[in-house]
């Protein structure tokens, strides 16, 4: 049974992953655009998305809708993708359109109309052991404390830790060996482990 694919759908589903993965998707597509026209072949769109990762979270047909969606007439046997408009679309998650002329506007701080609001309780997992529960909470209460007595953000620690070239860098998760890392202090190891494993994202990164 094949599912029906709609713009609005596939759209919605293309701006959630380049903002959860902070893709810059023109970046992609001006390898295939030198002069700065804002418009690129069909193929070379498609060829650029992939280039972006995009492909693995998309379907073919979700790509070839947009693709689809974008073409324009440029003459009478020339077909090509606006990508003016189509950035112009996407990159809407990012900041709003000629801030510059109206810097008082109300930004939001994220898009929340693409980001499940509930998806901070569904991140980790409930272990099944009640004693590694405790741990947990344990471990989190005292490392709050820890944090807030020194004044010292986690997030800052574990950002750097994403940008390492040694890491997946997807945004927002880290490896197993550099969230031990980061954790390390204020920690014990079988802490740190049970920690972990209600975080685990992949079988080999938080």
């Amino acid at each position: 049974m094949t599912l029906d694919v709609s713009l609005e759908s596939a759209m919605r589903r293309l701006k959630q992953h380049v903002y959860k993965n902070r893709i810059r998707v023109k970046e992609f597509l001006m390898d295939f655009d030198k002069l700065n026209s804002g418009y690129v072949f069909p193929n070379h769109f498609l060829s650029a998305l992939s280039m972006a990762g995009i492909d693995r979270y998309l379907s073919a047909k979700e790509l070839e809708l947009i693709c689809e969606t974008y073409k324009v007439q440029r003459d009478a046997t020339l077909v090509m993708v606006d990508t003016r408009s189509f950035l112009h679309e996407v990159e809407l998650v990012f900041t709003i359109p000629h801030l510059e002329k109206d810097p008082l506007v109300d930004v939001p701080s994220e898009p929340s109309e693409l980001l499940d609001k509930t998806r901070y309780f569904k991140s980790s997992r409930i272990l099944p052991d009640p004693q590694d529960e405790t741990t947990v909470i344990a471990l989190l209460e005292r490392l709050s404390e820890t944090t807030l007595k020194r004044g010292q953000p986690v997030k800052a620690f574990f950002d750097d830790a994403a940008q390492d070239d040694h890491s997946a860098k997807l945004f927002g998760h880290v490896t197993v060996p550099q969230f031990r890392q980061v954790c390390g202090k204020g920690s014990r190891a079988g802490e740190r482990n049970v920690l972990g494993n209600t975080m685990m994202f992949e079988d080999s990164m938080w």
